[in-house]
């Protein structure tokens, strides 16, 4: 073989190394993932856990596709669920992009208009897609294998308690779901609000809720919350004392970028280095994911 064919083979060879080892590095295991996606001043939460993939808000932009092009394998263009808090550009506006390129499975939706350019192409592309859409209330539950999204806000019209599957395709015409309820005076009070459980592990997922909400929620019969998504990127109005003291959370992420209203706050900070919070953020320690086994558990900023 003569120098320029063993180069070639070398080179070959050193690429199908690289493709192995990247297909190693990406196979889904038995763990939870939890990444705060870094998406500069919005929100956008992946959950990963063996091959099921939760994307809750998708960021102000398309560099949520990043985001999911480092954590999902590179053949899986499918997301069992994606999940929008609420109806705001720095929420909503890069699942758009996301949608075009990923087969999505379902919606769940806040189902309150926002009469924004964004939001319309939002409802239509979600339109476009074969996936149901679901709009859910307080005291219902998401399961996804293992995992455990229990919906705290908004509340539940019927006071019932659901469970429903992923799997499970919703009966009620999509066009009737989305965009169908008038905005509050603060569409941000309508967030939808989780609790993820895995085995022990539990994180509370807050969109952009302020005080008034925070009071209303049934907090009494929560287990002891891990990880808290820092609500409203760490605004003043949000992340009172008594909503802190109640969930004493170990670790606190808040997902933030730059900005004109000054988040995270002073005043936010220090309540929650009074109830002992580790606090991350995004425009500092970049991506923040949380990986558990469902008893332990352990974050690492990017």
């Amino acid at each position: 073989m003569d120098s320029k064919k063993t180069k070639i083979f070398l080179i070959g060879l050193i690429l199908l190394a690289g493709l192995i080892w990247a297909t190693i590095f990406q196979l889904p295991d038995s763990r939870l993932h939890l990444i705060f996606c870094d998406v500069g001043q919005g929100d956008a939460i992946l959950v990963t856990h063996r091959s099921n993939q939760i994307l809750i808000d998708g960021g102000p932009d398309n560099r949520v596709l990043s985001c999911l092009a480092n954590h999902m394998p590179f053949w899986d263009r499918e997301i069992e669920l994606v999940i929008l808090t609420h109806p705001e550009a720095d929420h909503l506006t890069g699942l758009i992009d996301v949608i075009k390129r990923y087969d999505i499975t379902q919606f769940v939706v806040n189902s309150v208009v926002n009469d924004s350019a964004g939001f319309w192409e939002f409802r239509e592309t979600v339109l476009a897609e074969a996936a149901s859409v679901h709009s859910p209330q307080a005291k219902e539950e998401i399961k996804i294998g293992p995992l455990g999204f229990k919906v705290l806000w908004p509340r539940h019209r019927r006071g019932d308690s659901l469970v429903w599957s992923h799997f499970a395709k919703a009966s009620r015409d999509r066009q009737s779901v989305l965009g169908v309820a008038s905005p509050p005076s603060d569409i941000n009070e309508t967030s939808i609000v989780l609790q993820l459980a895995f085995g022990k592990f539990n994180a509370l997922l807050t969109g952009d809720i302020g005080f008034d909400t925070e009071e209303k929620l049934d907090l009494a019969n929560l287990p002891g919350i891990e990880v808290l998504k820092v609500p409203h990127h760490g605004s003043k109005y949000s992340s009172g004392e008594e909503f802190l003291a109640k969930l004493n959370p170990e670790l606190a992420v808040i997902s933030v970028g730059k900005n004109r209203w000054g988040h995270p706050t002073e005043e936010v900070l220090n309540r929650l280095l009074s109830v002992g919070a580790k606090v991350l953020r995004t425009d500092q320690d970049g991506e923040v994911e949380i990986v558990s086994d469902g008893k332990n558990w352990y974050y690492k900023p990017k």
